[in-house]
């Protein structure tokens, strides 16, 4: 029986007891010899000796006394946590009102959190599905993953083909170096009986790009390294699993079968894995080709051995041991040296000391839309955090208000012996079997959720390809967030629940069974002002977090674009696939802009080599006289290549000179047109026309024109310097892209049929690879600030709402607690209205509390919001009158009813119940 009430204590309370233990059988048996004729001494050495080893005796007592402790008190746990789970869903049966209320409410939190980081663990958070990904490093800008640039100074954004030949050599930091780069237009004809080819999403990559990233073919193979030791001399390509399925449908017999890209035949050679997509991520290649074949493929370009043409982003794997920051400074070092071997004259050596060099961790891959996305989507998960604090909030009143109703239970658990202890972990249990049956709800309206996102996210009537699943991290994190919300609404009601004043329960006062819950304000409707004081304040934050967004797209939506934004058609042709150049594409854009002049209602047309918001930019280098470069940064600048009548037909403003004529064609004087900003850097208050800019020492063009500045790639900051020349007198070779923009008198969505029907006339087989409205190419630059607006706003309207049944569910419950006293003031002669105006008083200080500890909040908030505000400061006054007006008119709204209901309280019924 003592090992029986030994058990339960703790570890010393154990030795204790098997000391004392001990030394009784020690003693017991030293009086037994003692009684055959022994001394006392000698009886205490022969009852140690008969003992044995008293110190392993002692640690084995001790360890199987423990065992025996933790199995009973394991097993007292088990039951006693059946019990209460057992117990929790009885009460919730038995209450499914209030159970439906919090459930959904919880769903709605957990749901929110849950969705948002599913995107961020799909964008932002996942590795790649490789061998080893954190061994990976990228060299180059990992955001311009389809990005081409033409540039005579040092890049390292973007890399060279010989660049890359030449940092492949020294493997001393990296192993394994892979190049990929945009395959640019790829249209693929799979079967000779197809009419027209079908547009591939395709990567160049290099042939150590699968074994480097440790990818096996599940059908035939790979290619290899082979594939890089001759130029053009391997036509072979792998495709995706899902494009295998989706075009070949899984026919096994695809290998070497021979498709054509852009009119090249290659030999399909493999399949990849299913689980690989490539390592862009929300971009998946369907095939991949040596970037060998870049020149073979589009034959119109000559960009392997040319080291201004940049277009590949690099990635390797670290050697063992060393760091991703020792990596980086070892490639910094090795870049700079390489570009400092073919420095043009116009850079210095002390310009490459400075030059930013892009080494990152390559396990995420590489991505755009992580570039994007990344930086609203952290936003918008610190927004349904915010979001969760106030479900929690509300969820913790409800519970508060609900343990009035269950104060004689309490008591009657108190009184029969239950512990405060045990009370709360009941209280607990039933909190946790609601936050998971929200959690639960809420998994299902995050896997809702996150697909409207990507929906909301995408550019046309695709979904965004991004791969969102409820995988390990994404339950992980449900179930955090389930837990911290036990941890934020539960523990607070169940203490207070828990404080049982058995005094006033054996009176009979059922509203003051638990401490702080007299006729008077307690310290439960203490708490609970403050947990609606919280709720304002937490609302606040979103209010004005959304508003300023709004503004923000408001403002930025509003911009000066320096064109005509509302009528202009922007039609994107693939003239590579016909193979058109020199005095082939002179007689096409002639022959286009004739047949689509001659729509009704076009009032003019022009053609480019980049388009109007079309994501594809070019830069290079140039040499003004008469003006001293201070960085290398001052010899750059954009620029675009226009057909004749371009400022005109796309609604810009000539300032000065004259734009482009039909006249203005190769074999003629080279000629130039510069935008506002440009003329401000190079010449200042002086004229810019007729002066020179020089590209490469042996190319001098005369500026004839300066045109006002036109926003045609970006919304957000400042003008770009930016140059023209025209299309038809080249700068550096045949330009790949042939855009035509198209001004209409009227709505120019009605035009995409004749336009289209145009280009047929002109030749039926030329690719229309898109045909879209300016007005909708804008909207689609600012996708990010769109679904940030429109979420936050969402979040925003959610909190508010949130917080005004907050607000009407602690003055109902109050109006509840404090009935006999408004009674006795109606009695002694108070008006309606000053009943009204009283319950209305106590709900405007609890708001003015909250906006008050808020208002700070949301200042910091805004702070944190302004690298997403344009054209707004962080601090916007008319965003916070907003915030505050919507707050108040809300708070109001909701303390309305409850005044209204507590001035209708009849005195006699009232004096009556008390």
């Amino acid at each position: 029986m003592r090992r029986v009430f030994r058990l339960m204590g703790g570890k010393r309370v154990v030795e204790r007891e098997v000391d004392d233990e001990i030394a009784f059988h020690l003693e017991m048996r030293a009086r037994k010899l003692m009684k055959q004729g022994l001394s006392p001494e000698d009886a205490q050495r022969e009852a140690l000796r008969q003992f044995g080893d008293l110190r392993s005796v002692r640690e084995r007592c001790v360890t199987t006394d423990q065992e025996r402790e933790w199995t009973v008190r394991r097993t007292n746990y088990l039951t006693e946590l059946r019990q209460d789970v057992w117990q929790a869903l009885r009460v919730l049966r038995n209450n499914p009102g209030f159970a439906i209320t919090v459930i959904v409410m919880l769903a709605l939190g957990i749901g929110a959190n849950t969705a948002i980081f599913t995107l961020v663990d799909a964008i932002l958070l996942r590795t790649l599905p490789v061998r080893d990904p954190q061994e990976l490093v990228t060299i180059g800008d990992p955001s311009r993953t389809s990005s081409f640039s033409y540039n005579n100074g040092p890049q390292t954004s973007l890399i060279s083909y010989p660049l890359y030949r030449d940092l492949r050599a020294d493997t001393s930091v990296v192993h394994g170096l892979l190049a990929s780069g945009m395959a640019g237009r790829m249209n693929v004809t799979v079967d000779s009986t197809d009419q027209e080819p079908e547009r591939a999403r395709g990567r160049f990559v290099s042939g150590n790009y699968f074994a480097t990233l440790g990818i096996r073919a599940v059908v035939g193979r790979t290619f290899d390294s082979s594939a890089d030791e001759t130029i053009g001399g391997t036509p072979e390509a792998t495709i995706s699993y899902a494009y295998w399925m989706r075009r070949f449908h899984g026919n096994r017999s695809v290998v070497g079968h021979t498709i054509r890209v852009n009119g090249n035949p290659l030999t399909i050679v493999g399949v990849t894995l299913e689980s690989f997509t490539g390592e862009i991520v929300g971009t998946p290649t369907d095939i991949w080709l040596p970037v060998t074949m870049v020149d073979a493929v589009n034959p119109n370009s000559r960009v392997l051995p040319d080291r201004n043409a940049h277009f590949l982003l690099l990635i390797g794997r670290r050697r063992a041991g060393v760091s991703l920051a020792a990596a980086s400074d070892a490639i910094t070092a090795q870049m700079r040296r390489l570009l400092g071997e073919h420095l043009n004259k116009e850079t210095s050596p002390e310009d490459l000391k400075t030059l930013p060099v892009f080494v990152s961790d390559g396990s995420r891959g590489l991505s755009r839309v992580r570039a994007t996305f990344g930086v609203p989507l952290l936003t918008l998960m610190a927004g349904v955090g915010v979001l969760l604090l106030i479900v929690c909030a509300n969820v913790a009143n409800l519970l508060l208000a609900r343990s009035v109703a269950r104060a004689r239970e309490m008591t009657v658990r108190v009184a029969i012996g239950a512990g405060r202890f045990r009370i709360v972990r009941q209280l607990l249990t039933e909190a946790l079997v609601l936050a998971l049956l929200g959690a639960a709800g809420g998994l299902a309206l995050a896997w809702y959720g996150s697909r409207l996102l990507l929906t909301l996210a995408s550019n046309g009537p695709e979904t965004m390809p991004v791969s969102v699943r409820l995988d390990l991290p994404v339950l992980g994190f449900t179930v955090l967030a389930s837990v911290l919300a036990v941890a934020l609404f539960g523990l607070a009601p169940a203490l207070s629940a828990s404080r049982v004043d058995l005094a006033s329960a054996m009176r009979g006062h059922a509203r003051s069974v638990t401490s702080g819950g007299g006729g008077r304000r307690g310290m439960r409707f203490s708490l609970g002002q403050l947990l609606i004081a919280g709720q304002v304040a937490l609302s606040l934050v979103l209010l004005v977090g959304s508003a300023l967004l709004v503004r923000s797209l408001q403002q930025i939506q509003r911009a000066d674009t320096g064109l005509d934004r509302d009528h202009l058609l922007i039609v994107d042709l693939d003239k590579t696939a016909r193979s058109y150049n020199g005095e082939r594409t002179a007689n096409l854009t002639r022959d286009l802009t004739e047949h689509i002049a001659r729509i009704p209602g076009v009032q003019a047309v022009s053609f480019s080599e980049n388009g109007i918001f079309s994501g594809s930019e070019s830069a290079t280098s140039l040499q003004v006289t008469g003006f001293v470069a201070r960085t290398a940064d001052d010899s750059t600048a954009n620029f675009d290549h226009l057909g004749p009548g371009y400022v005109r037909a796309i609604g810009g403003h000539l300032l000065q000179g004259r734009e482009f004529g039909a006249e203005d064609v190769a074999g003629s004087e080279r000629v130039a047109m510069i935008n506002q900003s440009m003329a401000a850097h190079y010449f200042g208050e002086g004229s810019a026309l007729g002066r020179y800019l020089r590209f490469d020492d042996s190319i001098a063009v005369r500026i004839v024109g300066v045109v006002g500045d036109i926003r045609d790639h970006s919304l957000d900051g400042s003008p770009l310097r930016r140059f023209y020349v025209p299309y038809l007198q080249p700068l550096y070779g045949e330009p790949g892209g042939l855009v035509l923009e198209v001004r209409t008198s009227g709505d120019p969505a009605l035009a995409q049929l004749p336009v289209r029907a145009a280009v047929r006339a002109v030749d039926p087989l030329l690719p229309v690879d898109d045909a879209s409205p300016l007005s909708v190419l804008i909207a689609q630059s600012i996708q990010a600030e769109r679904v940030l607006a429109r979420v936050s706003t969402g979040f925003g309207f959610l909190a508010l709402l949130l917080a005004s049944l907050g607000l009407y569910g602690v003055l109902t419950y109050a109006i509840t607690r404090r009935t006999g006293e408004i009674g006795l003031r109606v009695a002694l002669g108070a008006q309606r209205s000053t009943v009204v105006r009283m319950v209305l008083g106590d709900a405007l200080r609890l708001v003015v509390v909250g906006a008050l500890i808020g208002a700070p909040l949301a200042i910091g908030g805004a702070q944190l919001l302004r690298s997403q505000l344009h054209g707004i400061d962080a601090i916007d006054p008319v965003a916070i009158v907003v915030a505050v007006a919507v707050l108040l008119t809300s708070a109001f709204a909701a303390a309305l009813v409850p005044a209204m209901r507590a001035s209708k309280v009849d005195p006699l019924t009232a004096l009556r119940e008390e």
